[in-house]
């Protein structure tokens, strides 16, 4: 083994499916299902990757270890280098040259080469281009479209003979009528993966695709595989509702049990095709998940004794936040979330944004808002506080395992706030916007899926008192959109507007998403500077509608 695989682990997290080899772009969607085998053996991906002008970077660290190669770095001088054996890289941080010396019979050759990125430090990783490090360091790389998978070898490696696995699927009845079958099933089928057990001469499987929000879902499994001696490599695809169909509308959680001949089979993996159960519905889950946790905030004094705050805390918040991250605030309350006076306190979190860091891990920037009585009716905050969560899913469950939270935000005090009661936000102004009108009208958007059909929304524009006819004034708009409106302005089924970019979300609430028209100040009208500063500050907080 050697650190070429490294590089090409990485890489091959972003190949989305092909019948090549990989000599492909690197602008390759991160997230795809896809597994990856390095000289007859399947390795697990942690770390994702990302791009960058269109070329993919991976962390090195994370496969150090396994392929007993050494990486050297020193985060302040940005050096890295890699050894193996007889080879050593150099390279720099944010610098597209490298060197690649190898030891030649006793004689060192160094060359100097070129990258079209340069290598990057991320959250203390170092990262490195991966396509640079795959033609460097040089292994045979092959996709296997019917596996999903990339087939990594390095020069001399035995080739392992796949073979197919005949399989059966099994039946309600049997299930039913087999103790241990039942207990798998009834055990896992509402959580996504694949669970087996041995009896007798065979391995039973069952394959669940995890909660699904309507019925009309099937799951099929296509096919067996030995991919390598011991380990069977099951692909399953899960059928979606057609479109215009009848459909229960309750929650569903589709299944296949299959068994087959036990042989010297030990390990079992998988990979789900038609899986349409989209991130934007998990994040909105995730995001619910966070607005359910803020609301417990008001509940737990942090002023309160120890053995109160442990114990609150476990009452308010064990249904969001995991046992060690409570243990870890019951000795630190000051760098905890929570009620640190009468007034104001924590009324809610508004999520800014919620980014998948991985298959079960989401990372959420969101504001603890603070309010008194006069907020509360009034609309506005009293106090803001900036926090980010580190949200996981542990047995199907979202769980909160990390948390940071930052210092308070000053706030204006004498801030003017305008609140729509209507569609569900405030918006907070400066003082000399105390006079403020409000102008409504209609955005129209067309669609482009369906020939000659127009999409409409209310649109509401916040004018300065000192705009005149004669001397108009930058106004603040803000487009309201339904909630399957913007998912559908997101997904490009319809436009608004001739800019090229795409509104620009200001906050929501569980009804609307708020947006800033793209190119609103084209004109540059007077007081679009001082607008454009209002926005920085995130002035728009969404409400509840009643």
């Amino acid at each position: 083994m050697n650190i070429k695989k490294a590089a090409i682990i990485g890489m091959c997290c972003t190949i989305i499916s092909t019948s090549t080899v990989f000599a492909v772009s690197d602008n390759l969607n991160v997230n795809d299902n896809i597994k990856i085998q390095i000289n007859n053996e399947w390795v697990q991906v942690s770390v994702k990757p990302f791009i960058e002008n269109d070329r993919t970077l991976v962390s090195l660290n994370e496969f150090m270890e396994k392929l007993g190669a050494k990486v050297e770095s020193d985060l302040k001088s940005g050096i890295i280098k890699i050894n193996y054996k007889d080879v050593t890289i150099e390279l720099t941080v944010d610098k597209n040259s490298a060197k690649i010396i190898k030891n030649d019979g006793g004689s060192l050759k160094e060359e100097t080469v070129n990258m079209e990125i340069a290598p990057k430090i991320v959250n203390e990783k170092v990262f490195v281009p991966l396509r640079f490090a795959a033609e460097a360091l040089g292994f045979d790389v092959e996709w296997d479209n019917s596996l999903r998978a990339v087939i990594i070898r390095e020069e001399g490696t035995i080739i392992a003979v796949e073979r197919p696995v005949e399989f059966e699927i099994v039946d309600t009845e049997a299930i039913k009528g087999n103790e241990l079958l039942l207990n798998l099933y009834n055990k896992n089928h509402m959580i996504k993966g694949v669970y087996s057990l041995v009896d007798g001469d065979y391995i039973y499987v069952l394959v669940s695709a995890g909660e699904r929000p309507t019925g009309g879902y099937s799951l099929e499994v296509d096919s067996i595989t030995e991919v390598t001696p011991g380990t069977a490599y099951i692909h399953a695809t899960l059928n979606s509702p057609k479109g215009g169909s009848v459909v229960t509308q309750v929650l569903t959680y589709p299944t296949v049990m299959v068994k087959f001949d036990k042989g010297d089979i030990k390990d079992i993996q998988w990979d789900l095709s038609g899986d349409i159960q989209s991130d934007e519905a998990e994040k909105n889950e995730v995001v619910e998940f966070v607005q359910g946790f803020g609301e417990q905030l008001k509940m737990v004094s942090l002023l309160a004794p120890e053995d109160i705050i442990k114990d609150t805390m476990k009452e308010y918040y064990g249904d969001y936040v995991s046992s060690e991250l409570i243990e870890k605030w019951v000795k630190d309350p000051a760098n905890a979330p929570g009620r640190q006076v009468s007034s104001p306190w924590p009324e809610r979190i508004d999520v800014l944004s919620a980014e998948k860091a991985d298959e079960n891990e989401y990372i959420v920037k969101g504001t603890i808002i603070e309010v008194t009585s006069v907020e509360l009716k009034e609309g506005g905050s009293a106090a803001r506080r900036p926090v980010t969560l580190n949200v996981n899913k542990i047995d199907g469950k979202w769980v909160i395992t990390g948390a940071e939270i930052g210092d308070y935000e000053e706030i204006q005090k004498d801030s003017v706030v305008y609140k729509n009661d209507e569609y569900g936000f405030t918006f907070a102004l400066p003082e000399s916007w105390k006079d403020y009108s409000i102008q409504n009208d209609i955005w129209k958007g067309t669609s482009l899926t369906e020939e000659n059909k127009d999409i409409t929304g209310p649109i509401v524009y916040i004018r300065h008192p000192q705009w005149t006819k004669d001397n108009p004034r930058q106004d603040i708009p803000i487009m309201v959109l339904t909630l399957e409106q913007w998912k559908a302005l997101e997904n490009e089924e319809f436009g608004i507007g001739a800019a090229p970019v795409a509104p620009k979300k200001l906050g929501e609430n569980s009804k609307y998403v708020f947006a800033l028209p793209a190119r609103y100040n084209f004109e540059f009208p007077t007081g679009y500077e001082e607008v454009e500063q209002i926005l920085e500050n995130n002035p728009l907080q969404g409400i509840e509608v009643k």
